[in-house]
């Protein structure tokens, strides 16, 4: 059973552009906050009811005593828990180690249309962790320790150029940074091979997968792989780092998810429409 989750929902402002909800799914060492900075407002303003929250253990949600031995199976629980409340199927966003709970709770329930943001891939994280050993082992090193010892200010040049882009303001920066927190040991040894995704692509809702030309922690190449294993839309920006909801240039990310939506979302009912007429 999850325990008490923070849970933030965001009414659309003007009419219901769709009835089915926007939920966002946060990666690893952070929060709900993540998403309620810019994401949470503006899939409101664009007329989809918006919900984010934090898995157990992060932001305000309860079990920050025991989030060592939260695993993914609990935060594919969470989720469970909020998609619970809102009586219709979601439309999912998931960033990073969200992007893996997302297909992990796909295994076993639908969705109206799902969004990988610079997703740990459905094989895990060791080709990912490899590539950055022998290609950046000074970013690698400092993922151990933000893992180890949380969000030291000796860690944020390096870390922070891999998760932000360099105009990213530097006191906003700072603040991102210093809300960062160690992520569940078991949760990250599940991404490491422990509890791999099982996806056939014929079973999935329509998808789009969206990374950067310039992520140095889930590199293009790795969210080209999940694009093609899954037959999924695919989209790779420029100008953008890691952290996409929190980066300077967010509203291009914000922007190419919402086009997408808009156009599957009306070809999908296009669909509907003529298979039942027939």
């Amino acid at each position: 059973m999850s325990p008490e989750l923070e849970i933030f929902r965001r009414k659309p402002t003007g009419p219901h552009l769709c009835s089915n909800p926007v939920v966002l799914v946060h990666g690893a060492f952070t929060g709900a906050w993540c998403w309620n900075e810019h994401f949470l407002t503006y899939f409101a303003d664009k007329g989809y009811e918006t919900i984010s929250f934090s898995l157990r253990g992060h932001g305000g949600s309860g079990g920050r005593n025991i989030r060592n031995l939260a695993s993914i199976d609990d935060y594919v629980e969470d989720l469970e828990t909020v998609i619970d409340t809102l009586g219709q199927t979601p439309i999912l966003i998931g960033h990073s180690m969200g992007g893996y709970v997302v297909q992990k709770y796909l295994e076993k329930h639908p969705a109206r249309a799902v969004v990988l943001m610079s997703s740990v891939p459905p094989e895990g994280l060791l080709a990912n962790n490899a590539m950055m050993a022998m290609s950046q082992p000074d970013l690698f090193l400092q993922m151990f320790w933000l893992q180890a010892i949380g969000p030291h200010t000796l860690l944020r040049d390096r870390l922070g150029r891999a998760m932000l882009s360099s105009d990213v303001a530097s006191d906003d920066g700072m603040i991102y940074f210093g809300r960062l927190e160690t992520e569940s040991h078991r949760a990250l040894m599940d991404m490491a091979g422990t509890n791999p995704v099982f996806l056939s692509p014929a079973d999935l809702p329509p998808m789009l997968v969206i990374g950067s030309k310039r992520d140095e922690i889930v590199p293009s190449e790795l969210v080209h792989h999940t694009a093609a294993r899954y037959d999924a839309d695919y989209i790779l920006l420029d100008h953008i780092a890691h952290a996409m909801m929190l980066d300077t240039h967010w509203q291009d990310a914000a922007d190419n998810i919402l086009g997408w939506m808009k156009k599957t979302l009306a070809h999908e009912g296009d669909s509907s429409k003529s298979k039942n007429a027939a």
